[in-house]
């Protein structure tokens, strides 16, 4: 076996401790923004039902009292990361392949929540391993490029973490779940792109996190580990899947992923449009003053965006329409913000929308593309422009990185802390929510995770 599989690269980081608690901050926020994103979902019958397997009991209006309801590791991920993933909210980790990666939470979560006897540090240690491993597989290798779905590096993480928990640290064992996970092979990624779009983006990653669990579990079992599956000449995962490329990590295995996550702090948008419609509301004050004059409106952003959500001829449903980058511009130029039911086909504004994205010109700006690949940098640049009937052009407004960046941490705490306070407030009161957030950002280290528990739990 090659020290540079995955396999060992996996067990080498799984088996030891983090060198400091760095991440535990990060964590925490992260972990909030997930619960906030779980629990506005939730909100919604048609989410909710769907995501709940067993219709055998009533629902409670806490998603995290239905939890106790479910039978197993794989009905609890599923679940929560359905809520996690249905409204495109949760954070994102963009490189060479993109990534949500609180759609490990779930898996997380449903290990711990029936295997309580821990303290919380050992729960987020255990969510940065995860986030470590899909972030950091992101910077090595793409998988789009190949048509396939990053949702591949969800069952990865999340399974290989899970077998770790599951089986006290066997690492057989969780040799033996990597290579069946590679075994098991990516799925197509296109249904994310017309004319296949469709809902399965919003379960895709529990049918991941769920299959994950799955395999750990099926990997007890004693059996052959598969040791050269990654790299066998004939049959191996490279040669079958990646045209005889490797797949790596683009960086060490630490806690960095999880201290650099990106936050939609503001907007539910694909991430590689978010500053572009951040500039977009900036303008919408010139644009709406003046929009009988407007020619057309300029956009030079990175080249990954223009490949994932530019130049859609056609958008039939919401799951197209919150991955373009045309239709989210527009709706923030032309009402000054961004909300989720501006996607859906009985949206008033829906007609001027689908108007007003046909005098929208994307182009490559390449010094975007260069910042977007560079690891010290990772920017997510867009600049717009309106130009007028008489060529004239208002104010080009750029945004180097949107918001939910980690470079603009600092000025986003307070913005995601609203988002999470806004998300609870479907269930709970504006007092309660408040608490909620209060008392989940100011758990310890050593606290019992039960306690935890008992804080998602308590209920009006």
């Amino acid at each position: 076996m090659q020290n540079n599989n995955l396999d060992t690269q996996i067990n080498n980081f799984l088996s030891k401790p983090l060198k400091n608690d760095d991440h535990f901050t990060s964590a925490k926020l992260a972990i909030l923004d997930t619960l906030g994103c779980v629990i506005e979902a939730s909100s919604h019958d048609e989410v909710n039902n769907f995501a709940i397997e067993d219709k055998s009991f009533e629902l409670f209006s806490n998603p995290f009292l239905n939890v106790g309801k479910l039978n197993s590791y794989q009905e609890v991920a599923w679940y929560l990361t359905v809520l996690t993933r249905w409204f495109d909210y949760n954070d994102t980790f963009l490189a060479k392949e993109w990534a949500h990666p609180s759609d490990n939470f779930g898996s997380i979560y449903s290990y711990f929540y029936s295997n309580p006897n821990y303290k919380f540090i050992d729960f987020t240690t255990a969510l940065t391993k995860a986030y470590e491993i899909q972030g950091s597989l992101c910077l090595g290798t793409s998988l789009n490029k190949l048509g396939y779905d990053h949702v591949f590096y969800v069952k990865l993480a999340s399974g290989a973490v899970f077998s770790s928990l599951l089986s006290k640290g066997n690492e057989k064992i969780v040799h033996r779940t990597i290579n069946h996970i590679l075994l098991d092979g990516p799925s197509l990624r296109s249904y994310r792109h017309f004319p296949n779009v469709g809902k399965r983006k919003s379960w895709a990653a529990a049918d991941a996190s769920k299959r994950g669990i799955e395999l750990a579990k099926i990997s007890q079992l004693n059996d052959e580990v598969y040791s050269s599956i990654q790299d066998d000449k004939n049959w191996g995962f490279e040669k079958t899947y990646l045209n005889d490329s490797g797949i790596k990590f683009g960086k060490e295995l630490n806690d960095w992923v999880i201290q650099n996550v990106l936050f939609k702090v503001l907007f539910p948008a694909e991430f590689h449009g978010q500053s572009a419609v951040e500039g977009a509301i900036k303008l919408s004050k010139e644009f709406n003053q003046n929009i009988d004059k407007v020619k057309k409106i300029n956009i030079f952003t990175h080249e990954p965006a223009i490949r994932i959500i530019a130049n859609k001829d056609n958008l039939s449903n919401a799951s197209d329409r919150d991955h373009s980058l045309e239709y989210m511009v527009s709706a923030a130029l032309l009402f000054g913000e961004l909300k989720y039911e501006m996607y859906g086909n009985d949206f008033s504004g829906l007609n001027k929308i689908e108007s007003l994205r046909k005098k929208i010109v994307v182009s490559e700006e390449p010094n975007f593309t260069k910042n977007y690949y560079e690891f010290s940098k990772r920017h997510i640049s867009n600049s717009i422009e309106i130009v007028y009937d008489d060529n004239s052009t208002s104010e080009k407004i750029t945004i180097e990185n949107p918001i939910g960046h980690p470079s603009r941490r600092e000025e986003a705490i307070p913005l995601l802390k609203e988002k999470f306070i806004r998300n609870v407030e479907n269930i709970l009161s504006s007092e309660k929510s408040m608490s909620l957030w209060e008392q989940v950002i100011n758990l310890e280290k050593d606290d019992e995770l039960t306690k935890f528990f008992n804080i998602l739990q308590d209920d009006e």
